[in-house]
């Protein structure tokens, strides 16, 4: 089986606002870690070591680890856009990459409902392969 990953680079602008409404939900007195953030704690067949669960557990990280670390990410760690074949509400999968006790951490995320504001993030893992970074 083949995946076809489309892959685009969002203008600056737009990961500003990103990161805007993301740090703005985040750090909202009524956050909800519970009922406003989804982490998606999938295993990787034969890439353990590239699994959301590995990393957590090797970074001894729970989950209000992974929302401080989702509050401090910048545009100089946005890596590229995904569109999401999966879920098209919305289509587009911001991906980030953050140095977290000297390993690169890849960070999939997008955020579901303005009105809703619930974070999902598909992905918190150590990265595969070498990142780029397209605002350093």
């Amino acid at each position: 089986m083949v995946t076809v990953k489309l892959s685009i680079q969002s203008k600056e602008k737009d990961i500003v606002e990103f990161l805007n409404y993301l740090h703005q939900i985040l750090q909202h007195e009524d956050f909800d870690i519970d009922r406003d953030l989804t982490l998606i704690r999938k295993r990787k067949k034969n890439e353990e070591q590239f699994s959301t669960p590995y990393t957590l557990l090797d970074l001894d990280y729970d989950m209000f680890d992974v929302v401080e670390r989702l509050k401090e990410l910048t545009i100089r760690e946005y890596s590229e856009t995904l569109i999401d074949k999966d879920d098209l509400n919305p289509p587009m999968l911001f991906v980030f990459g953050k140095e977290i006790q000297c390993r690169q951490v890849y960070i999939k995320l997008k955020i579901k409902g303005m009105s809703t504001r619930h974070v999902l993030c598909v992905s918190f893992h150590y990265a595969k392969k070498k990142m780029h970074f397209p605002y350093v």
